[in-house]
């Protein structure tokens, strides 16, 4: 299967719900049904709510719950993901914070595919890492994982380019170092 994973709080505003609304559309294809899966590590008290539409649209087979889990697990998510996501909605918090699962993400070498909330689009964009659809826009959404399955060579260069920041520009010795710089100056 094609992995897509999601890590983190399911609340109705990370955007589960229009990702959920593009599996369906992907879900049309009898072929592609069969061959992608997405996986949500995390839990909501809105967690209901995804449920439903998961089982209204008949995708009881494409995407898999797996609830909280202890952090530890994360790394076994992380080898078997093909692509990780993070479809935020937009609002001020979003924009100009990251999620952790984006640096989760690259460091594994996944290819990424976040909304246009514009901390997370921005870096993206930057690292080139993964592809930028827009919020709430489940059409787009399904467009963008479909480019990713089924351009594997795009994807493996999305996420060496990924890994290739964290582990020249985001690590400790580099990040420490402007730290401390900033306290000097």
């Amino acid at each position: 299967k094609f992995v897509i994973l999601y890590l983190g709080d399911t609340g109705l505003r990370r955007g589960l719900l229009s990702m959920i609304e593009a599996i369906g559309l992907i879900a049309k294809d009898r072929v592609l049904k069969k061959q992608i899966k997405l996986v949500i590590v995390g839990k909501n008290s809105s967690d209901a709510t995804l449920k439903k539409r998961v089982e209204e649209l008949d995708l009881q087979g494409m995407v898999d719950f797996e609830g909280w889990q202890d952090i530890a697990k994360f790394p076994s998510y992380l080898k078997i993901a093909n692509m990780g996501v993070s479809p935020l909605h937009r609002n001020l918090h979003h924009d100009t914070t990251y999620a952790n699962k984006l640096f989760q993400y690259m460091s594994f070498g996944i290819p990424v595919l976040v909304s246009d909330a514009m901390a997370q689009k921005n870096l993206v964009e930057e690292v080139n890492s993964g592809l930028v659809h827009k919020e709430k826009d489940a059409t787009e959404i399904a467009e963008k994982i479909m480019t990713l399955f089924r351009d594997p060579e795009l994807s493996k260069e999305l996420g060496l380019n990924g890994k290739r920041f964290i582990s020249e520009k985001f690590c400790w010795e580099k990040v420490s170092g402007n730290l401390k710089d900033l306290y000097l100056n």
